[in-house]
C-alpha cells in the first residue's frame, strides 16, 4: 500500500510541474501571437484621421477636423495631444505643401471624403519619394508572431509529450 501512495503523490507532483511549464508557455505564446497579429493595425506616421472635436486620438496619425481641415486637439493615450501637420521626415517644403492643399480643398467651406482621400494620396506620395532611412516605416509584428508561435508550438508538443506519457502509464497499470 505504501507504494501506491508514494506513486499518487508522484503523478501529482508531476502534473503540477507539467501545469505549471505547459500553462505559462500557452499564455505567453497567445498574448504574443494576439500581439503581433496587431501590429500595424493603427494609424501609421503619414496616416490623417479626419475626426470631429471631442473625438478620441490614438498615438499616432495626423488628426485633423473632416470639414476644416485644421489640427485637432484631442485625448487620446497619454493625455492631452495637439496635432501639428509636420510629418517625420518631411522637409518644411514638403510640409508646407500638404498645408497649401488642404488649404485649397477647403476653399469651397467643406471638405468632402473625396477631399480626405486626395489630401491622403498626397502625403503617401510624398512620403513614398522620401530617401531610404528617412522615411518612418510602420512598426511589423512579425518577430512576436514568431516568438508567440513558438512557445505555443513548444507548450503544445510538451503538453501532448505529458499526455502521451501519461496515457501509456495508465495502460499499464502504472
Amino acid at each position: 500500500m505504501r507504494g501506491k501512495s508514494s506513486d499518487s503523490t508522484a503523478v501529482a507532483l508531476l502534473i503540477v510541474l507539467a501545469g505549471s511549464l505547459i500553462l505559462p508557455l500557452l499564455l505567453v505564446g497567445g498574448v504574443f501571437l494576439i500581439i503581433g497579429l496587431n501590429t500595424g493595425s493603427g494609424p501609421g506616421a503619414y496616416t490623417v484621421v479626419f475626426a470631429k472635436a471631442g473625438d478620441e486620438c490614438g498615438a499616432q496619425g495626423q488628426y485633423l477636423d473632416a470639414s476644416t481641415g485644421e489640427p485637432l486637439q484631442c485625448i487620446g493615450p497619454g493625455g492631452f495631444r495637439t496635432a501639428s501637420l509636420e510629418f517625420p521626415g518631411f522637409s518644411r517644403a514638403q510640409n508646407d505643401e500638404v498645408r497649401r492643399w488642404l488649404t485649397t480643398l477647403a476653399e469651397d467651406g467643406d471638405l468632402s471624403v473625396f477631399d480626405h482621400r486626395s489630401v491622403q494620396a498626397k502625403i503617401d506620395g510624398i512620403a513614398a519619394g522620401l530617401p531610404p532611412g528617412t522615411r518612418v516605416e510602420p512598426e511589423s509584428g512579425g518577430t512576436k508572431i514568431w516568438i508567440g508561435a513558438a512557445l505555443t508550438v513548444v507548450g503544445l508538443a510538451l503538453g501532448s509529450g505529458f499526455a502521451w506519457r501519461w496515457r501509456r502509464n495508465r495502460r499499464t497499470g502504472y
